[in-house]
């Protein structure tokens, strides 16, 4: 017992010892670093979700290196297709006149309308001064077949604004056999124009205990401009070739009413709920599910390492397709 203590007292004063240990820096070359989504879509600028679907530029950083990362502005980024002709460059900037909550640096904008066409492959190149021009290639994937979805309420109203509600959403789809399918769903609630609702949201119940939450299995997207956890991608695995249904139980909050300096209080009735469900690349689903596990696991000092897959080289980042299918649920 006495020499067990011995060592017991030993470990302690260890433990209260201090020490500073330097740490050799890595080398690092700076690289471009870049994040787009080419979309078999026009750009669509009353969606958050087009906030990924237009190049953001930036560059990679040291280990140690503590400013803060922005975007960069001077690159120049053109998309070609198989046969080396030029179908889309861009300019700087973003396409509406207000920043995206306060940041606007590194955005570019598309200035030939290019939407991916299934099937065909494009290579985005990325040049900027005093780094190594980056580039990746895609083939666009097919558009999803969504054949029915549903919007059941649960508790709540959907008259009017100011309302708030729990749903079931589900939402039917035939995969197509062909090819491996990486699919996310983004809902939105319109008013009887067809138009998004202002101060409005829709998300998946995580207070529901029968919500159908299982690993690797559906949940319901966010078209947030954060790209890390709120991208939820689901994969054909067990569906391949087959009909089946994504369900969720969702909550829901219509606002309904705004007001400006030169208009008197608006209020949007609550008219569709629209669908949206993306087909991904291959690349963009790694991507996303890689970036999930980085931002869940970064804060645990006894995570395992969880290293973001990209595709852009000899860069960072992703250069990803996504074709999308819209199905709009009447509800009066």
């Amino acid at each position: 017992m006495k020499k067990l203590s011995s060592i017991l007292l030993l470990t302690l004063g260890l433990a209260g010892c201090e020490s500073t240990v330097t740490l050799p820096e890595p080398a690092h070359t700076p690289r471009i670093a870049l994040l787009y989504t080419l979309s078999d879509q026009p750009l669509d600028t009353s969606s958050n979700l087009m906030v990924t679907r237009q190049p953001f530029v930036s560059y990679s950083q040291r280990v140690f290196d503590t400013k803060a990362l922005m975007g960069r502005d001077d690159a120049t980024i053109e998309i070609e297709d198989e046969g080396g002709t030029v179908v889309e460059r861009f300019k700087a900037g973003y396409p509406r006149k207000q920043n995206v909550y306060g940041r606007s640096s590194g955005y570019y904008t598309p200035t030939m309308g290019l939407v991916g066409q299934a099937g065909r492959t494009y290579t985005l190149r990325t040049s900027m001064p005093g780094f190594e021009t980056v580039e990746s290639t895609l083939t666009m994937p097919t558009k999803p077949v969504i054949d029915d979805a549903t919007f059941v309420v649960r508790s709540g109203g959907v008259l009017g604004g100011n309302t708030q509600g729990k749903a079931r959403l589900t939402i039917t789809l035939t995969d197509n056999p062909t090819t491996a399918n990486y699919y996310a769903a983004f809902v939105r609630l319109l008013d009887k124009q067809g138009k998004p609702i202002l101060n409005s949201s829709i998300y998946t119940d995580f207070e529901d205990q029968n919500s159908d939450f299982e690993i690797g299995r559906f949940e319901l997207s966010s078209d947030s401009y954060y790209f890390g956890n709120n991208l939820k991608p689901y994969a054909d695995t067990n569906v391949s070739g087959k009909q089946f249904s994504l369900s969720a139980n969702v909550q829901y909050y219509v606002g309904g009413c705004y007001s400006s300096p030169s208009r008197p209080v608006v209020c949007q009735e609550l008219g569709y709920v629209e669908v949206k469900v993306s087909n991904m690349t291959p690349d963009a689903y790694r991507f996303y599910q890689s970036s999930r596990s980085y931002n869940d696991t970064r804060d645990n000092p006894f995570a395992e390492p969880a290293p973001l897959a990209f595709n852009i080289k000899p860069g960072y980042g992703l250069f990803g397709g996504a074709a999308d299918a819209t199905y709009r649920i009447k509800l009066f």
